[in-house]
């Protein structure tokens, strides 16, 4: 949840600016990274949106976990809604949504009650999606099943598309299958061809549609996609764990009924039997097509190998993920089979049918009993752990002292140890990184997500060497007194049991030299990186430059970066004479502004992550910049007194397709709206002018023939 606080802020801080608030740039995590250039950020705009309108009124964190505890709440009736919309009746209906928040898993992402809540895993914007992603493939399939509804199917399709980008990918994908639904039951081969074609014709209408809609988002993406890494992380989460552990889970209950009886997981097998039985009803395959789907493709890489790579854009999928899928079809399945005593003793009319609606009511308690049994003890659980955490006592108090020093002293990096399972630093079961990142800190070592170029390369930072703190900026440190730190590390204050250090640097600004330039591809850059960092060619500041996928530019013959490993090691430099200083260094939401004085010709270098939506103006000429190991900033400067600002723009043609998908919409709605009358304007109109223009130009045609 931090991580969806910090980007918020980020968002705020965009809107109070003026600037592009879908694409701002958040620089207090990793070195900074333009993460909602490549994170779908539909929530965390809306939640922004919602705080600068109301007059920052509320807290954030405080809008933040609102919205987190309504859409949990609401997610039972998107269930009840969509059942609906499929056809199914009121109590079939009622019985997804009664069932749909009881599903538990061991952690595995998906519609589990422990992937959202305090104890859980925060995944906060999975929550949007499956939130959204029923009523999507309800009214989706009305698009395909009628041929009316694109306004309100392209808007959630792009609304899911935009709070979840995997979520959003599913859904195109079952809407896929769908189009295989109801022509299934047609004997006639020619009608299941002519019916499957027109149901593919309806997606692709609907898919172009969607395409527009979010193409300001997808454009740039796809443009700027070489300063993306999908870090190494879990490789479960992108290949997910094959057919037999997953069947495995399945059937042991893991998947629906973790630490539990399995009543649900029975349910849903129930449900799968009765809605085969049931198969001459098209809305009964529904909820088979959705869990077979998503079970098969949930079985991911190991068990299907290179032919997974068919699914577009499947090496940046995190298969694991596809649990969702799993999940919602168990939900349907489990919704028809809770249906069943219900449907069995309203059947009975007679004077003992209360007597049959008591039956149906404890059956249904008998077998949900496991689940609320369950959540219950989970959520009491949880309370213990919110109740402690808001009891801050002493120990609290003495670190929020240490958080407001930090923000009265000269700006710089704070670290505060890195993420690790072994880290047994906490205050009150939080990480104090954790506190100081939801307050604003540049922070060093920790950061929650890995699609920077810097992301794998900060884990390589040495606590001992002089020469990485002042590299990432790294100022001051936060430890506890029981802690031992280098001799470096000076002491600034000690509050409690927290004690604040200092270190000198050169600030965010630094005169380097650049020798050598590695060219080649992103997955080369943290092996040259790392081996970078290991030499001393930090301590001499020579920072090699970079070029990702393209050797257009830089040197006339640049190595290849695969090679850096071997090469980098075998390099002897020294500092040499003093290149200058950084007089003085601005820094702001977006940009880095600094006047230096430059003694012989150097690289200004910049310790923020590199991107090529940088603008750089050195005396106020537009200039060029470049990617200096390990992944920052440098621009060239020749000796002098120079003036150096650098701004995050984002692309000019992500607010163009954005005016572009947000005049799309009302347009398929008018088109809907008026389609007769507008099918009837353009048979009379234009068409009938082409015809009649046709026509005259053949008899003008032929009368000249006759004269020839």
């Amino acid at each position: 949840m931090v991580l969806h606080l910090v980007m918020m802020n980020a968002v705020v801080e965009a809107l109070t600016q003026g600037q592009n608030f879908t694409d701002p740039w958040q620089g207090t995590m990793g070195m900074g990274f333009p993460l909602l250039l490549y994170y779908q950020h539909l929530p965390h705009i809306a939640i922004a949106l919602a705080h600068v309108l109301t007059l920052k009124v509320f807290p954030l964190v405080d809008v933040l976990h609102w919205t987190n505890y309504l859409l949990l709440s609401l997610f039972p009736l998107s269930i009840y809604w969509s059942l609906r919309r499929f056809g199914f009746d009121r109590i079939s209906s009622a019985m997804g949504g009664l069932v749909s928040a009881l599903l538990t898993t061991n952690g595995m992402f998906g519609f589990s009650y422990r992937s959202y809540t305090f104890a859980g895993w925060g995944l906060y914007t999975q929550l949007w999606g499956m939130v959204l992603l029923p009523p999507t493939l309800a009214v989706g399939y009305r698009v395909l099943h009628e041929g009316r509804g694109y306004f309100w199917a392209t808007l959630l399709l792009a609304a899911t598309l935009m709070s979840h980008l995997l979520y959003g990918y599913m859904a195109f994908l079952t809407l896929g299958i769908f189009t295989f639904i109801q022509p299934i039951l047609m004997s006639n081969p020619k009608s299941f061809a002519e019916g499957t074609w027109k149901r593919w014709r309806r997606l692709i209408i609907l898919c172009l549609m969607v395409v527009v809609v979010t193409s300001y988002f997808s454009v740039p993406l796809l443009l700027d996609l070489d300063y993306y890494i999908r870090g190494s992380g879990d490789l479960g989460k992108f290949d997910s764990w094959g057919h037999s552990a997953v069947l495995t889970g399945l059937v042991g209950g893991g998947i629906y009924d973790f630490d539990r009886f399995p009543s649900l997981t029975y349910l849903a097998f129930a449900g799968f039997v009765i809605c085969l039985f049931r198969w001459r009803e098209e809305r009964y395959l529904i909820p088979v097509a959705i869990f077979l789907l998503w079970l098969l493709l949930y079985f991911g890489r190991p068990t299907w190998g290179p032919l997974i790579d068919l699914l577009p854009m499947s090496r940046y999928l995190h298969m694991g993920r596809f649990i969702g899928g799993v999940h919602l079809g168990g939900i349907f399945l489990m919704a028809v089979a809770l249906t069943v005593p219900w449907r069995w003793a309203l059947s009975r009319s007679s004077i003992w049918s209360t007597w049959y609606l008591s039956a149906a009511l404890a059956l249904t308690m008998l077998v949900l009993y496991p689940a609320y049994r369950e959540r219950i003890s989970y959520l009491e659980d949880s309370g213990l752990y919110v109740r402690e955490h808001q009891r801050i006592g002493v120990d609290g108090q003495d670190f929020s002292a240490l958080s407001e020093k930090l923000k009265q002293l000269p700006p710089g990096r704070v670290y505060a140890g890195i993420q690790t399972t072994a880290d047994t630093y906490y205050i009150r079961n939080v990480h104090p990184y954790d506190i100081l990142h939801a307050e604003g800190m540049d922070m060093m070592g920790t950061f929650y997500h890995r699609y920077s170029l810097n992301s794998e390369v900060l884990t390589d930072f040495n606590e001992r060497r002089l020469d990485h703190y002042n590299l990432f900026n790294v100022r001051y440190v936060v430890a506890p007194e029981e802690r031992i730190v280098p001799d470096i590390v000076k002491p600034i204050q000690q509050f409690g049991r927290h004690r604040l250090y200092q270190v000198e640097t050169t600030g965010y600004f630094d005169l380097v030299g650049s020798d050598l330039t590695f060219a080649g591809g992103k997955t080369d850059l943290y092996p040259a990186v790392s081996s970078w960092l290991a030499s001393g060619l930090p301590g001499v500041k020579q920072h090699p430059e970079v070029l990702i996928g393209s050797t257009s530019q830089g040197a006339e013959r640049p190595l290849p970066l695969s090679e850096a490993v071997d090469v980098i090691p075998t390099i002897r430099a020294s500092a040499g004479p003093s290149r200058g200083a950084v007089l003085s260094e601005e820094i702001g939401s977006n940009s880095f502004a600094a006047e230096v004085r430059v003694e012989r010709d150097s690289w200004l270098l910049l310790k923020a992550t590199y991107h090529p939506n940088w603008r750089v103006t050195v005396d106020g000429v537009e200039t060029d910049s470049v990617m200096l190991m390990p992944s920052f900033i440098g621009v060239q400067l020749p000796p002098g007194v120079h003036k150096v600002l650098l701004e995050y723009r984002p692309r000019r043609l992500r607010m163009i397709l954005l005016t572009l998908g947000l005049l799309t919409l009302p347009l398929i709605a008018l088109a809907e709206m008026r389609g007769g009358a507008l099918s009837g304007w353009f048979n009379t109109s234009v068409l009938a002018r082409i015809s009649n223009s046709a026509k005259r130009s053949g008899n003008i045609r032929r009368r000249q023939n006759r004269r020839r």
